[in-house]
Formats: C-alpha cells, sequence, structure tokens
C-alpha cells in the first residue's frame, strides 16, 4: 500500500482515493461530506489551476473535520482571493516531517503554488515504516500511556518508540521540517506559517528556542485565536466560527506584511 513512501511520488491514501466519504477519522456523523481527490485529499485536484493557486498543508486541523468544506480556513481563504483555487493537503494525524516530506514531493511534481499555507502539526507527533512498510502515524507521546487512539492497535511498538522523545526532540524535528520546507520553496512562492490548539501551547512554552531558526515575518502566532473551542460535529475539532475567525486572521496577516 505504500511502496512508494520512499520514493519522489506525492505521499497518496488509496483508501480514499476519488471518492465521496461520509465518516472520516473520529466523524462518524454521516452528516459531512468529505470530497477526495487523486491523491485521497479533500482537495481540488492538484491539476486544477486559477490566477492565483494556493496550497495548504496541515492536520486535520487545516483538513477541516467535523466541518463542512466551505465552512473550513483553507476554503474561507479562497473566498478572499479572487479567481483562486486552493488544493487543500491537510491530513488527520500527520507529523511535522509528513508535511515536510509531502511539501517536497508537491513541488517535484511539477505544481507551482503561488502561495503556500501551513499551519504545523503537533510537534510530539511522528511517523515511521514498520518492518513491512507500512507508513504508520504516530500522535505523539504525550498522550500514548493514556488513550492514544494511534497507539491502539500496536502499543508495545509504538511505545517503544514514543518514549524516546521529548520537548528537546521535537523542536529537532521541527528545526528539520521548518527548514526543508524553507530549502526546497521555488523562487516566486511565498510561504506563510502558523500553529494553533494545544501544540500553539508547546509552541509558546518553547519560543525562546523556536525563535531563533523561524522567520517571524512570516510565521502567524495566533496568540487570539488558537484556541480549540470543540464545536465540530464530532466534537472534539473545532468549528467553523473557529475556522472563520482563524482564517480571519491569518489573511490580515498575509495583507499587512
Amino acid at each position: 500500500m505504500y511502496k512508494d513512501y520512499l520514493s519522489n511520488k506525492i505521499i497518496t491514501f488509496p483508501n480514499y482515493k476519488d471518492k465521496v466519504l461520509y465518516s472520516l477519522s473520529t466523524d462518524n456523523s454521516n452528516k459531512i461530506e468529505y470530497r477526495m481527490n487523486e491523491h485521497g485529499y479533500r482537495s481540488e485536484s492538484l491539476t486544477k489551476k486559477g490566477k492565483l493557486n494556493i496550497l495548504t498543508l496541515g492536520c486535520s486541523w487545516t483538513m477541516g473535520v467535523g466541518v463542512d468544506n466551505d465552512k473550513i480556513w483553507p476554503s474561507l481563504i479562497q473566498k478572499k482571493y479572487e479567481d483562486s483555487v486552493v488544493c487543500n493537503y491537510g491530513m488527520y494525524g500527520t507529523s511535522t516531517e509528513f508535511l515536510a516530506k509531502q511539501y517536497c514531493r508537491i513541488i517535484e511534481s511539477g505544481y507551482e503554488p503561488d502561495i503556500v499555507l501551513i499551519l504545523w502539526p503537533g510537534l510530539s507527533r511522528r511517523d515511521y515504516l514498520d518492518e513491512e512498510g507500512r507508513h504508520i502515524k504516530l500522535f505523539g507521546w504525550r498522550t500514548a500511556y493514556h488513550q492514544d487512539p494511534v497507539s491502539k492497535g500496536r502499543p508495545d511498538i509504538d511505545l517503544a518508540f514514543v518514549t524516546l522523545q521529548n520537548d528537546y526532540q521535537d523542536l529537532n524535528v521541527f528545526w528539520s521540517s521548518y527548514k526543508f520546507v524553507k530549502s526546497v520553496t521555488p523562487k516566486n512562492t511565498k510561504v506563510f506559517h502558523s500553529i494553533a490548539g494545544y501544540y500553539y501551547e508547546i509552541f509558546d512554552k518553547n519560543f525562546e528556542y523556536i525563535k531563533e531558526f523561524i522567520d517571524l515575518n512570516n510565521f502567524f502566532i495566533p496568540s487570539d485565536c488558537y484556541q480549540n473551542d470543540k464545536g465540530a460535529i464530532d466534537g472534539s475539532h473545532p468549528s467553523g466560527e473557529w475556522h472563520k475567525l482563524f482564517s480571519d486572521n491569518f489573511y490580515n496577516f498575509i495583507e499587512d506584511l
């Protein structure tokens, strides 16, 4: 299934490819439509072009789990730019490393975004390949000893992996991911970053170190719109109201530069 994971091809999710789903991740309501593209993402096709081409990357908060597609922050950003097309390659449960790898592959595929908007996932998340070559996502060591849904299937193996992690290792991995994104970005592409949820609290706690390697000129720090109201239909993700507040603030940050 993940035989191409170590290639330069775009990482796909075959179970979602070209499908319309009504159950995804923590949302089993059957009330939200998830229309997936050729790579298994809740997105327009990468082949669709507009006057302004925007790529969004992140985890479930970018994918918009539990919220109608027209009410999630990537879609709301698209409405602010005339004749724009947003390709939303957010995927639930992914890590900073996954995001950086996927971004590199999307760029190498020939897709040329004018703007890239990144809502970074939790810094403690990891992904790895097991002995059978399968891609395994870990939500992070912070909850691994309690009710970590990623570790439920293989607790011994996953716990052995995440026990090696700590805040400084998280920062080390984030440094690598952030710098990798910067290094593969085309000359004429503008990249803007942000972070939200409890991930923001970890970011804020370690800001004295993080500020040494990020560019604060293009990193939106949402101190007044980062909290999860858990108002999505699944009761665990942010609501459409949060997406509206975040998109307005992120857009204003970009336009004020």
